[in-house]
């Protein structure tokens, strides 16, 4: 398993220290190329590990049931709305844009100020149920609390150089996790219909991508 802990370790230090270096990053590279800079890092790193996790000693931990496929695939159904709705929404204390937020309609933001990273959480607990062994912890699991821990983290950062004024006018219309946010139009119709859409893609794309095949027959 040393190559997965090795493919682990550069995958935390890919998104440690470019958020440490944040501001001077963007300062040389813009926001935007650094954003698309930084998430093509991330996914390659995320395939590595992915493809480490898939190599690494088989140790179980509890015993497998085809069935158990169904808790991520029911899963991601909200887990690909969230990450359509975290991508076409503005989320200031989050990943994602800034641009646009207004604080009287904060969408998305009224019922999760981080959904992408609400998302992955999600995605990292889910896919636990049916990957019962000891890499598939530390990778799912270290996953959804790396995730859970970036709440803090990403509105630490976000939040540098902001007038107060303004971060106490965002925290006031918004909420880290309130799912009674549901009722104050978090999501738009092109949020549904493009979490469907990306659900199904990556349905079928699964076996191509990852090498299994997501359903449990």
């Amino acid at each position: 398993m040393t190559w997965f802990f090795i493919a682990i370790g550069v995958f935390l230090l890919g998104h440690v220290i470019p958020g440490l270096l944040r501001a001077r990053l963007q300062a040389v590279l813009g926001e935007w190329l650094y954003i698309i800079l930084f998430s093509v890092t991330s996914l390659l790193l995320l395939a590595w590990v992915i493809y480490e996790e898939g190599r690494a000693d088989y140790i179980e931990l509890w015993p497998y049931n085809p069935q158990q496929h169904w808790v991520p695939l029911i899963a991601m159904v909200p887990v690909s709305v969230l990450w359509v709705a975290g991508l076409r929404q503005p989320c200031p204390l989050s990943l994602g844009r800034r641009a646009g937020f207004d604080p009287a309609r904060p969408g998305i933001n009224r019922f999760t100020r981080h959904p992408l990273l609400l998302g992955m959480a999600i995605w990292g607990l889910a896919h636990l149920v049916p990957n019962g062994h000891l890499a598939a912890l530390l990778f799912f699991g270290g996953s959804a609390i790396f995730a859970l821990i970036g709440f803090a983290r990403m509105e630490k950062i976000r939040s540098r150089g902001m007038p107060d004024v303004q971060y106490q006018a965002i925290l006031a219309g918004t909420r880290r996790f309130d799912w009674r946010g549901i009722t104050f139009s978090a999501f738009g119709w092109r949020d549904i219909v493009g979490g469907i859409l990306l659900y199904g893609a990556m349905v079928l794309l699964h076996p191509v991508i990852i090498g299994v095949g997501p359903l449990p027959f």
